[in-house]
């Protein structure tokens, strides 16, 4: 534990410098969160302490920041009123926040009822949304039914709401005019986007909601991805990855050139591990540019362009090399034009951020070549395949030993042999499911000198997996049993997250 301080009792803020740039070193949802402010001028080159406005004394943070940044932090006590005051500096009135924001929901607002109207209605869907943590709400039209459900940790649960056949079309209708689409159009899909801002008590944070509308034969469904802005970036060791793993990763970051691709099915969390590597990167030494559909989240001092039907992911990327980059994220190589371009970037002096979807780090090699690149441009240019999947966390305050079962035994075989699972019992703290929160599963493939040979020659997909299982290569099932035996993810998780193919391959392998 680090050695407990006493704050500064100091309350005369103009005595301290309020540099914009600096404040915004720490988001702003995560200084409403935790209500403190940067004060004074940082200087990254420098190893004099940083200053922190507090609201509450709170040494676990003041540890982390320290470590973070490689120096002491002072704590100093500040009232709401000047952190309030020295976040405005930085980010701009708390008045011109909510003017960036369309709707301003409140969470203490009394649930809707059954009388309730469209805008009642739908604000209740977005809070209920909003509270439980849920990444999509789904509003799903059937003959005799309207179901609403969330998507929390990767699973959806039915919610109660009063929508109902008979008002379904003001409710799809109230969120086509937040979504500023066509509430005339009913027979083509639409797709659109809001901001909202939440607010819980004293504090406010932003939250967007794409929005996604498919006509059907019973009525409009709609899916709308909830983005809330006050979970912040996580820091690359926040992702789930092993010591081992992280540190590897982050060694790759400091490449001036050469392409990081990141695969894995939608809803993996590619965007994060994108996003958290870009943190890393985002400093004044490095101009980054980014071309995403849609932008997930904003960072500052980034260069975020967004696709259009007019500008695509490889027009964007095209245009970037005449910007004088040091670092291209392109959302996903979905075609040659956007792969070809991504590798000549990746090969002239750039480092490339990517995706791909694929079931594990080796068949990003086939894909790739399936978008007409040759070997060699594939060997050259790339410098790390990570493959990932996210688990469902067991709830620490329900979790308890459990035995391997006859079904998961025969699905196992020696896989399973001295495991000693967990699971979570189901309590208040996880709504009865007994699990909590998400983790990352991951693979890392270092393109080394062996292994650019290899790909070079050509070998075929089962060559290379038969040479990195010779070498000892740990793949996403050797992370997710790992965290199987340290009781962080539960054995069925993990049947459920690992490719089968995968499961089956190993298995074998091991008898």
């Amino acid at each position: 534990m680090p050695r407990r301080r006493k704050l500064q009792e100091f309350t005369e803020l103009p005595q301290f410098e309020l540099d914009p740039k600096s404040i915004r070193m720490l988001s702003l949802p995560f200084c409403s969160r935790n209500q403190v402010v940067l004060l004074g001028r940082f200087e990254p080159a420098s190893q004099e302490p940083v200053h922190l406005g507090m609201l509450q004394p709170n040494e676990e943070l003041v540890h982390a920041l320290a470590v973070r940044w490689a120096r002491p932090v002072v704590p100093v006590y500040l009232n709401q009123y000047e952190i309030n005051k020295a976040l405005d500096v930085g980010f701009g009135t708390a008045e011109a926040r909510r003017g960036e924001a369309g709707y301003v929901l409140d969470l203490a607002t009394k649930p809707a009822s059954a009388e309730s109207n469209a805008t009642e209605l739908v604000n209740d869907m977005l809070l209920q949304a909003v509270a439980q943590r849920a990444s999509d709400l789904h509003l799903e039209c059937y003959p005799h039914d309207i179901d609403v459900r969330l998507r929390i940790d990767g699973l959806l649960h039915q919610v109660l709401t009063h929508v109902t056949p008979e008002n379904l079309g003001q409710v799809t209708n109230r969120l086509k005019i937040m979504a500023d689409l066509d509430i005339v159009e009913h027979r083509n899909p639409q797709d659109g986007r809001f901001r909202a801002l939440i607010v819980d008590g004293e504090r406010e944070h932003a939250v967007d909601f794409r929005v996604a509308v498919l006509p059907g034969p019973h009525g409009e469904d709609v899916v709308l991805r909830v983005l809330d802005t006050s979970f912040g970036l996580f820091g690359i060791d926040e992702l789930g990855m092993s010591p081992e793993t992280a540190a590897r990763f982050k060694a790759v970051l400091s490449n001036p050139e050469g392409t990081i691709v990141v695969t894995g099915p939608t809803g993996s969390g590619k965007t994060v591990t994108l996003y958290s590597a870009l943190h890393v990167l985002n400093d004044d030494t490095n101009k980054i540019l980014t071309a995403e559909d849609p932008i997930e989240h904003y960072m500052p001092k980034v260069n975020q362009k967004q696709t259009s039907s007019t500008l695509t992911m490889a027009d964007l990327a095209r245009a970037f090399l005449r910007q004088d980059p040091d670092v291209i994220l392109i959302g996903e190589v979905r075609d040659e034009e956007t792969a070809e371009v991504a590798m000549k970037a990746a090969t002239t002096g750039h480092l490339v951020l990517t995706t791909l979807h694929t079931a594990d780090a080796v068949g990003a090699i086939p894909r790739l070549r399936s978008l007409a690149l040759e070997d060699n441009e594939i060997a050259d240019a790339l410098l790390v395949v990570v493959a990932q999947r996210l688990a469902r966390r067991i709830c620490k305050h329900c979790s308890e030993e459990t035995e391997v079962t006859h079904d998961q035994r025969r699905l196992l075989g020696p896989l399973a042999e001295g495991l000693v699972p967990r699971r979570g019992r189901g309590c208040e703290h996880c709504r009865d499911t007994g699990s909590l929160g998400r983790i990352g599963i991951f693979e890392l493939l270092l393109i080394d000198e062996d292994l650019q040979d290899t790909i070079a020659r050509g070998a075929s997909t089962s060559e290379l997996r038969s040479f990195l299982r010779r070498r000892g290569t740990p793949t996403l099932l050797d992370d997710a049993l790992d965290k199987v035996r340290g009781g962080t993810i539960a054995l069925d998780e993990l049947i459920r997250v690992i490719p089968y193919r995968q499961l089956l391959a190993a298995r074998e392998a091991e008898r």
